[in-house]
């Protein structure tokens, strides 16, 4: 997670390219603020630092996710002209993205999105979600509710943009409850419900885990990109070349030091460690 994000920013700063980076699982389990977060209020600090838990601040806003081996990880980092005319605002590129993932059906493009035949899938209130409204009574919690299937995060500069989601193939509810607060800023639609009733997992709308690999070439296409498929060490040689040649490029992504936030109080934002 820590190799991708510090990817994704060297790639948004000091390159020039369109990438979409796919990621199907972080080996390690970790915790990845938002830029400004102050991790007494998002997580438990103390079990994350009892735990040898990884956590980072990355350098986006947006929310507090635990990303594990089932987390599809997706970021888009691109120029404006890839979006055109859509400007780089986030509520309008958070709707570019819904022409990605759930596709467009008119008389000039067929309906290429990755999730185009998940019943309900949509943006609701900047989440990915799915309303789900036929479910068994012994799960009455989730009955008639809106279901956060994948989180966003963005960075925008005048001229280039990072929209990265995590979205939850599965996930470890007892992990959320052990290392995640209940957020005190949160969508209206949560309606203060725990994590494992306001989180779906993917696997219970699509039987393949694989439909994104699949599918996002095809989507991208549908919306007029040209793709040619890279790998993860000719992303890196782009994104070291780019640095190189920008030496006013910084970094914003690192470890969040939580030892030191332990000693810290409750508005602090999180202390991290140099880079070695």
């Amino acid at each position: 997670m820590l190799r991708q994000l510090r990817l994704e920013e060297s790639l948004f700063r000091a390159n020039a390219e369109n990438w979409a980076i796919v990621n199907d699982g972080a080996p390690r389990t970790a915790i990845v603020l938002g830029i400004s977060g102050k991790p007494h209020r998002l997580i438990d600090v103390a079990a994350a630092h009892r735990d040898d838990l990884l956590v980072i601040k990355r350098f986006s806003g947006g929310g507090t996710v635990v990303v594990d081996a089932n987390t599809q990880l997706v970021s888009l980092v691109m120029n404006a002209e890839a979006v055109a005319p859509t400007p780089l605002f986030p509520h309008p590129l958070m709707q570019w993205t819904v022409g990605l993932y759930k596709g467009m059906n008119t008389c000039e493009t067929s309906n290429a999105g990755v999730f185009r035949d998940v019943p309900n899938w949509r943006l609701h209130q900047n989440d990915y979600v799915v309303e789900v409204s036929d479910v068994p009574s012994v799960d009455e919690r989730v009955a008639k509710k809106i279901l956060k299937v994948g989180g966003n995060a963005q960075s925008i500069s005048k001229t280039r943009f990072v929209h990265h989601t995590s979205f939850l193939w599965d996930f470890d509810e007892e992990n959320m409850s052990r290392y995640l607060a209940v957020p005190e800023k949160q969508p209206a639609y949560r309606e203060n419900r725990p994590h494992g009733a306001f989180l779906a997992p993917l696997s219970r709308f699509v039987r393949d885990r694989n439909l994104m690999r699949d599918r996002l070439p095809g989507a991208l296409r549908a919306l007029g990109l040209v793709v040619e498929e890279a790998s993860v060490a000719d992303a890196e040689a782009a994104a070291r070349a780019g640095s190189s040649e920008n030496s006013n490029s910084h970094r914003s992504t690192a470890v969040v030091d939580l030892e030191k936030a332990l000693t810290m109080d409750k508005d602090a934002r999180a202390p991290t460690v140099p880079d070695g």
